[in-house]
């Protein structure tokens, strides 16, 4: 099966490919043989084609899956059973994982910090010291293995003793920016270098954008430390949501651009990341959520949305983001802003791991 899922791989098919196959009623080992009609029939464009048949007839394929061997890169599958579950939650999940390191597993709790590459020192220190705690209390961090708040992030949890993962924009056997060899060697010691991009594949502008949505899947919880208005990393935070996943956001000055995409989603209702014991459930607890007490004794007024989820979890606690999506025929970004919401109200917590139940 790793042969037809690396060719469509290799022209950026993702799990949206298999609603096709299951339409057609056939198998992902016909497309060797299937040939421009069947490839066709798929919905492949004829650039994908053009790079299918010359893939075959190069034999790329059994050039690639060597190196990958002689490289030390493991090819995981979305039917493997090492592959990461938690991006199954994403429509668009790759096909095929390229993995350069130790027998990555990640924890139950996985913590995304990401940011922009022109970070402030205030931003730094906040992405290593939140990285550094999530190390000490088990939880393994991924970033984008990319300068500024995602290095700071990769580095804080290292120094820690944690477990950390990259997620590239490039090949698993390219060193990108050139400067972080080390920093990737230290990662793949205990930590591993995750890709859907071939080996080779340099570090194009569109992979970067591509790449966050892996970042977002493999993590119950993405904070963005420092984003402006034009980052990556508000790509990651929507990615994340749009998975159901929690969003924090570390709280930045008001006239510092570098903050002011990070803040605009604490407005659109992400979580302000105010102390780490709020953070980690530590502060008490989880039903403590900052800005509870304001509105402690005044009549709630609710809107349409908030009275939906508030009677969804009145009815069953414990819901997922999806969960009540789906059950509230709405989308999973507009549930997370009314959780948010909800639970800065302190009517709504979160019960574990991307759950969420009605405060008693």
């Amino acid at each position: 099966m790793i042969r037809p899922l690396l060719l469509l791989s290799r022209i950026q098919q993702d799990m949206r490919i298999c609603e096709r196959f299951e339409e057609l009623g056939i198998e992902p080992t016909a497309l060797i043989e299937g040939g421009n009609p069947l490839w066709e029939r798929l919905g492949i464009g004829e650039r994908g084609r053009s790079l299918m048949s010359e893939s075959l007839a190069s034999g790329w394929i059994e050039r690639e899956m060597d190196a990958c061997l002689r490289l030390g890169v493991r090819l995981v599958t979305y039917q493997d059973a090492t592959y990461p579950k938690s991006l199954l939650d994403l429509r668009d999940a790759p096909l095929v994982l390229y993995v350069k390191g130790a027998r990555f597993s990640l924890q139950p709790r996985v913590v995304a910090i990401v940011g922009t590459r022109r970070s402030s020192s205030y931003g730094l220190g906040a992405a290593r010291e939140l990285a550094g705690a999530c190390a000490v209390r088990g939880r393994s961090v991924v970033s984008g293995g990319a300068r500024g708040i995602d290095r700071a992030a990769h580095e804080g949890c290292l120094d820690s003793g944690g477990i950390t993962a990259a997620v590239l924009g490039t090949g698993a056997d390219i060193i990108y920016p050139s400067e972080h060899g080390e920093l990737f060697e230290r990662i793949i010691e205990t930590g591993a270098l995750f890709t859907e991009f071939p080996l080779g594949a340099g570090g194009d502008s569109w992979h970067f954008p591509r790449r966050n949505r892996i970042i977002a899947g493999l993590s119950s919880r993405t904070v963005v430390v420092e984003a402006p208005d034009k980052s990556g990393a508000l790509i990651t935070a929507r990615c994340a949501a749009d998975a159901g996943r929690e969003v924090w956001v570390v709280p930045g000055r008001m006239k510092d651009p570098r903050a002011h995409g990070s803040n605009r989603l604490i407005f659109d209702g992400a979580f302000p990341l105010i102390d780490l014991e709020t953070f980690f459930g530590e502060s008490g607890s989880q039903k403590s959520l900052p800005y509870e007490e304001p509105f402690a004794g005044e009549t709630v007024i609710l809107n349409d949305a908030e009275k939906t989820i508030i009677a969804l979890l009145t009815n069953s606690g414990d819901w997922t983001i999806d969960n009540l999506a789906s059950e509230a025929k709405m989308s999973a970004a507009e549930v997370f802003r009314t959780i948010s919401m909800l639970s800065l109200r302190g009517l709504v917590y979160s019960s574990g791991a991307g759950r969420y139940r009605m405060t008693d």
